[in-house]
């Protein structure tokens, strides 16, 4: 028995490296190729990667920045100030939280983000640029230094064009702010997510093309035809057979457009049908493994991509609520951290930049939480639970015609000694004058 296929077939050859191996290969920062093949392979083409991505992006532009004033440990909010308008239009194409998704983006895919500060001299302190850009990863080369800050900045938007934005090696002033991920190996450039997680990029997106590939043979597995001479024994096909069969089964029986028509067969081809073992394959849960492994190096709960198997929330709102906490909250303060140390100075000493908890809905549950476990402390004053929640001291002047409700059972301790029940029938019991002794 001979199955379909030429003498002198050979195995079909590798088109390409995957996208593991293509990244374990570069050397340096992911600039130029490396980055373009990152955004194309490890972004546009991963679902799951893009969806995580684009959930952080969209969690981090959605808290505005807010402006205070340092007096020792003391913060004042400023409600108007240049710098606020700054950040509230960067530049001329885009928003503040135009801003904020790209830098956020920029970061996760490929573990840098650069912002270039137009009118930041490295040379002189104190004067606050007038723009703020984003630079593209890829066009961005870090020149080495001799101590702990790279030399300068390289910015490349074309091949023939190169900028180059000097690093103080004193105070590491720079007109190019650089926001990196910790990398074990590299000083100079940050770990991308998608590195760790490039084998589950690979097998998730060679899943999809298994999928792709069913659909466009019939959704099934293939078969194979089976020559066969009038008396039963193996034969071979001329190659003007081979090339009309090879012909007539991709025009009239591939492609899911063919799924399900009859094939008619000439004397001595039988049709063997192929079916692939599952506990073998086991394709569709490996997917959905590698998705998982995508979605843990993003800190991205993969319940909130809809990808099944995972049960380590027992809710949706439990989930959201760690994606918050455990990788929103943090990728804000490291954002806010570093434009304190770059761009919040060149605006005044005493100004520091944070976020308002108060103002994200979705710490609600966890605002509302600590609020009942302050009000229930019985050993806490007024004032003291107003400082733990982030209030000052409550003083009638401030609130005019305000009330402050307490429960009735908040006693000083200075008076619990004295608010003793009376002894029975003594003056100051309240039952001693009632002809029933105060019985019911």
């Amino acid at each position: 028995m001979r199955l379909f296929r030429r003498k002198d077939a050979t195995p079909p050859q590798r088109k390409g490296a995957s996208f593991y191996f293509g990244l374990a290969a570069r050397k340096g920062g992911l600039t130029g190729a490396a980055y373009d093949r990152l955004a194309s392979e490890g972004y546009a083409e991963s679902v799951v990667a893009y969806a995580c991505i684009a959930r952080l992006a969209a969690a981090v532009a959605s808290v505005e920045p807010q402006l205070y004033r340092k007096a020792g440990r003391r913060l004042t909010k400023i409600e108007s100030h240049p710098l606020l308008d700054l950040l509230d239009a960067p530049n001329p194409a885009q928003s503040g939280m135009e801003f904020l998704a790209g830098l956020t983006a920029y970061h996760q895919l490929s573990g840098n983000a650069y912002v270039f500060g137009n009118g930041i001299d490295a040379a002189r302190r104190g004067k606050p640029p007038t723009e703020l850009q984003l630079l593209s990863p890829g066009k961005v080369r870090v020149e080495p230094g001799r101590s702990y800050f790279p030399s300068y900045f390289e910015y490349r938007p074309t091949a023939a064009e190169a900028d180059r934005y000097p690093v103080d090696q004193v105070t590491g002033r720079s007109a190019v702010l650089q926001i990196k991920t910790f990398h074990p190996l590299s000083p100079w450039y940050g770990l991308s997510p998608l590195e760790p997680a490039a084998v589950g990029v690979d097998i998730h997106s060679a899943g999809q093309r298994w999928n792709k590939g069913l659909i466009e043979n019939g959704a099934r597995p293939s078969g194979a035809l089976v020559v066969k001479a009038a008396d039963g024994k193996p034969a071979d096909l001329s190659e003007e057979q081979y090339q009309r069969l090879k012909e007539m089964i991709a025009q009239q029986f591939s492609g899911s457009g063919n799924s399900g028509k009859p094939m008619l067969l000439e004397g001595g081809l039988e049709w063997q049908e192929m079916s692939l073992n599952p506990k073998d394959m086991d394709f569709l849960n490996g997917k959905h493994s590698a998705a998982r492994d995508i979605a843990l190096a993003f800190g991205v709960p993969p319940q909130l991509l809809g990808i099944p198997g995972d049960s380590t929330f027992s809710n949706y709102k439990e989930a959201k609520l760690a994606l918050w906490t455990d990788t929103v909250i943090p990728l804000i303060r490291q954002y806010l951290g570093a434009l304190n140390r770059w761009l919040t100075p060149l605006f005044g000493p005493d100004l520091y930049l944070w976020y308002d908890e108060e103002m994200i809905p979705a710490l609600e549950e966890l605002r509302s939480a600590k609020a009942t476990r302050i009000n229930a402390a019985t050993y806490l004053t007024l004032d003291e639970k107003r400082a733990a929640m982030g209030y000052g001291n409550y003083t009638p002047s401030d609130t005019p015609g305000g009330t402050i409700l307490v429960p009735s059972t908040n006693v000083p301790l200075e008076l619990a000694g004295a608010m003793t029940m009376p002894e029975p029938g003594s003056p100051d019991d309240p039952h001693a004058n009632k002809p029933d002794g105060g019985a019911p």
